[in-house]
């Protein structure tokens, strides 16, 4: 009884040539270079535009006001969902900013910054 390989076993596939062009690393060639790269592309950019409040900054100047600011007020002004705004407020806490929780008549819970 004679036993059969499989034509694909038998022997090992040449090499594909065209797999084996030249690419270029996206890697910087040291530390340095890639350092230098990134601080004169922050320093470019920041210089030219200026820098836009942060969604943090809207968030605390809204806090700030003396009546504070409701949920939608702040899911308004960042965009964000409300889940994100209620961690930014867990956020805020943890930084140690005292945070103070009103209701309104209508029964909407303000947020506000306790005066310091």
């Amino acid at each position: 009884m004679e036993v059969q390989t499989c034509p694909s076993h038998a022997r090992p596939k040449p090499p594909n040539p065209a797999r084996k062009t030249a690419r270029k690393s996206a890697k910087p060639a040291s530390k340095q270079q890639a350092t230098k790269a990134a601080s004169s592309r922050w320093r470019a950019r920041s210089s030219a535009a200026p820098v836009r409040p942060s969604k943090k900054a809207a968030i605390v100047a809204l806090l700030e006001r003396p009546n504070g600011a409701a949920i939608g007020d702040l899911i308004e002004a960042t965009g964000w969902q409300t889940h994100s705004v209620r961690a930014a407020l867990t956020g805020l806490r943890k930084e140690g900013k005292e945070l103070v929780r009103d209701k309104d008549a209508a029964g909407v819970t303000h947020y506000r910054l306790a005066a310091a």
